[in-house]
This record gives C-alpha cells, sequence and structure tokens, in this order.
C-alpha cells in the first residue's frame, strides 16, 4: 500500500510540473510539437534551478507573424525584429534557420539553441560577447515566464523557427539567473 502511494505521489507531482498548452498554440506549429519545444526548455531550465516556462498563444502568434514574414517576403534569410516600428521586437527571440523542413523539425531549433551552453560560462551578460550563447541565455533567463513559437516552411523548402519570450532576457549588465 505504501508503495502504491509513493509511486501515485511520484507520478502526481511529475504530472504538476509539467506545463501544459492552451487548445490552441497559437501558431502553425502542432500541439505535439509545441508540447516537445516547451518541455525541452523546462528541462534546460530546471538544470540552473529556474522556474519553468509557461506556453503564450499570443507570444505564438507574434512569432508566427515573424516566422511567415521571414520565409515568405525575406527570401528564407533569418534576421531578427529591429528595435522599432510595427514589428519591432518587445520580446524576447531566438531564431533557427534549417536546409529541409523534411529533415529539419521544430524541436530541432530548441536542441539547437541549447547546444549554445558548452560556451557559456557563468557571467553577466556583456554587449561584446553574448553573441555566442545568447539564444542559450534565453533560454533559461530566471526572469522569462512565458514563450510562443512560429513555424514557417520557405518556397524552397527550409523551415524557419522563431520563438518568443516574455518577458526579454539578455540584459545586459544582469546575470541570466
Amino acid at each position: 500500500m505504501q508503495i502504491n502511494l509513493l509511486i501515485l505521489f511520484l507520478f502526481l507531482s511529475t504530472s504538476a510540473f509539467k506545463s501544459q498548452l492552451p487548445e490552441s498554440t497559437g501558431s502553425k506549429i502542432s500541439r505535439t510539437d509545441a508540447q516537445k519545444i516547451l518541455d525541452h526548455h523546462n528541462q534546460v531550465r530546471r538544470q540552473t534551478g529556474v522556474a519553468p516556462l509557461s506556453w503564450n498563444a499570443k507570444l505564438s502568434a507574434y512569432a508566427q507573424k515573424w516566422a511567415d514574414y521571414l520565409a515568405y517576403s525575406n527570401h528564407c534569410s533569418i534576421k531578427h525584429r529591429t528595435d522599432c516600428g510595427e514589428d519591432g521586437q518587445v520580446y524576447g527571440e531566438n531564431i533557427f534557420w534549417g536546409s529541409s523542413a523534411a529533415f529539419y523539425h521544430p524541436i530541432d531549433a530548441s536542441t539547437s539553441w541549447y547546444e549554445e551552453k558548452k560556451d557559456y560560462r557563468y557571467r553577466v551578460i556583456d554587449p561584446n560577447d553574448w553573441h555566442e550563447t545568447g539564444h542559450y541565455t534565453q533560454m533559461i533567463w530566471k526572469d522569462t515566464r512565458e514563450m510562443g513559437v512560429g513555424i514557417a516552411i520557405c518556397p524552397d523548402g527550409a523551415i524557419i523557427i522563431v520563438a518568443n519570450y516574455y518577458p526579454a532576457g539578455n540584459v545586459i549588465g544582469r546575470y541570466p539567473y
């Protein structure tokens, strides 16, 4: 009896920490792929002891708009939003490009951003050297609480994944956690 209760407790406590998605992701990304990315982010965040992220459909719609722009109006070239204008960058942002949607999948974006961990040494974000690890530090930024993802397939078959985060991370002069 005690073993059964222990197993039930462990199952419930593990389930309680898994962030669930709303009915609609808010973008073209499937619920399955969105859950994989959210779970991966939260697994990475657990490694540093920061709180898990929740999914935000509004952020996903925002990310989707930029992914579509990059795929269809920017010749499938990636670039971050500028800081001003109608589509100005108001959230944290990670972008991934893969040469083939048949080969690359949405989770590959999250995995790619995480791979920057190998180059990261715990320090304040510096304007001169954060570019090599900025995708990773955005993933683990302690003040960030929500994320959303958009996906677009370019006319040539390449894939673009855009993730947006609220509040934004990578604040110059601050530690990520």
